[in-house]
């Protein structure tokens, strides 16, 4: 009966067709030959093969089937000669007979292994110091022989297997094959069949064929595919995002290399040399090249700074090392971009920032990364104060999207005042940014007699709370599925409240 007929699509019907008159039931075929016998391509026929054994059509079996092939050394034996065989023509070649120092340095390498696979076949002997062709040449390695009908398909015993399998000149290969069977034949299993399609076409309906063909069934409540737009990655975004409304507040942005003098990461900064964090448990230094040049008339004035102090400072107290200043580094904070940006005597009014990696000796878990991405920003106009700056950070975290926020006094090497900044996400209170005006003494050795406030802000783990992230290398992801999660997150840090 017609409602009895097991649907197929079109290309399985037109295989079942091509296989009328060119198979046998009961008999086994490969897919290689199958595709042979169709014209169609073996990747084809095994598709439609499967599809139509899960409608109980034909069977279905894959066979696992073990084979020797060449190795790259017996394909260069095969080609150049076996050791043995180029050891026994060499001494056919000098009269049966050579200094054994001689038949060395011609052989090579490989004077060890024709020595003994030579003297094992009974081929050569050695003789006060020569080494004596003993049989008859032309003298052909067995292995050659073996190999030669490997080559051509023959088989070979398995004692001679495992012979070449010690000497590696045959490994095993394990092949799969899908075998398949029709029970019927071809024709009687079309007649159990039809042909399911998705629509009807002009070329159905005017050759009749639509009588024999069956609309496929479509689930109207189904949900539709979903479709996943490239855009940036959501950390990006997030970055791009800071740019943008750093920009809006009239900042300039400014950019340096990430490899560094010591002397512009914490010298120029009043960090003095003996500081832990500058010792290679904290910071990354370059092996080649190790060392640059500070610049000469400053490096005076910073010297001065740490042993002597300006401004009314009394400076470290301790012999500043030029040397250690100019070792390369991998900058440990963006402060360093500003430090530069300082040494130019901008005058004000200005605003600066700069946003990029830094990085620190860590060792990689759910918190911490040994590079990351830091922002900072330095500025001086009429009325700059710790005031002003508390001001102008509310007015950069409320552009985040980040409303419940509060400070408190801090100390860093390079601000006095200091403040740390926090911000609520959700149940926690984060620490995300230190801000501070520059000290008078770190702007004097720089030439500099105003007011310069500055901030730094790490993004990671600002981002890790505003996505709701409890792994930091989640925000260096690429799988697409996990990324497929992230839009409805964009709101957090979009401007709306948190």
């Amino acid at each position: 009966m017609l409602g009895a007929r097991i649907p197929v699509s079109e290309s399985e019907y037109r295989l079942l067709e091509r296989l009328v008159g060119r198979v046998e039931p009961g008999k086994p075929y490969t897919t290689e030959a199958l595709a042979r016998l169709t014209g169609l391509d073996r990747s084809q026929v095994e598709a439609l093969a499967r599809l139509l054994a899960e409608k109980g059509l034909l069977q279905l079996e894959e066979r696992v089937s073990e084979r020797y092939r060449l190795t790259e050394e017996a394909e260069r034996y095969l080609r150049e000669g076996f050791p043995e065989e180029r050891l026994a023509r060499l001494l056919a070649e000098h009269g049966g007979r050579m200094p054994v120092e001689e038949a060395r340095r011609l052989l090579g390498g490989e004077f060890g292994i024709a020595m003994a696979n030579a003297s094992r076949k009974g081929w050569v002997r050695v003789e006060s110091g020569e080494i004596v062709l003993a049989a008859e040449p032309p003298l052909v390695a067995e292995e050659r022989r073996l190999l030669e009908r490997l080559s051509r398909g023959e088989r070979v015993s398995g004692d001679d297997l495992r012979m070449l399998r010690r000497r590696r000149l045959v490994e095993p290969v394990k092949e799969k094959a899908t075998f398949i069977t029709l029970e019927e034949p071809p024709e009687k299993l079309l007649g159990r069949v039809e042909v399911e399609v998705g629509a009807l076409t002009r070329r159905m309906l005017e050759t009749g064929e639509w009588r024999r063909v069956r609309l496929r069934r479509y689930n109207v409540a189904a949900e539709p595919p979903r479709l996943y737009p490239g855009r940036l990655h959501f950390f990006r975004q997030l970055i791009e995002h800071i740019r943008d409304v750093m920009k809006e507040l009239g900042f300039v942005e400014v950019e340096e290399p990430p490899v560094e003098l010591e002397f512009w990461n914490y010298d120029v900064l009043f960090q003095p040399q003996y500081h832990p964090a500058r010792s290679p448990t904290d910071t990354f230094y370059l092996r080649q090249p190790r060392e640059g040049e500070p610049p000469r008339e400053l490096a005076e004035m910073v010297r001065r700074a740490h042993e002597e102090g300006l401004a009314g400072s009394r400076g470290w107290g301790y012999r500043w090392d030029p040397s250690r200043a100019a070792r390369l580094i991998l900058r440990s904070h963006t402060t360093a971009v500003s430090a530069r940006v300082l040494a130019q005597r901008p005058r004000p009014p200005f605003r600066f920032f700069s946003i990029g990696r830094v990085y620190r000796v860590e060792t990689v878990d759910p918190h911490h990364l040994p590079e990351f991405h830091q922002v900072d920003g330095i500025a001086s106009e009429d009325g700059v104060s710790l005031r002003w700056l508390m001001g102008m950070l509310g007015e950069l975290l409320e552009r985040l999207g980040l409303r419940e926020y509060r400070f408190r006094p801090a100390y860093f090497p390079f601000t006095e005042p200091s403040l740390e900044g926090y911000v609520r996400v959700g149940s926690q209170w984060l620490e995300v940014l230190g801000a501070g005006l520059f000290r008078p003494e770190m702007l004097a050795a720089l030439g500099i007699d105003y007011p310069v406030a500055a901030w730094g802000m790490g993004i990671e783990r600002l981002a890790m709370a505003l996505y709701g992230l409890s792994d930091i290398r989640q925000l260096y992801s690429s799988d697409a599925r996990f990324l497929s999660t992230i839009p409805s997150r964009w709101r957090l840090y979009a401007g709306a409240p948190v």
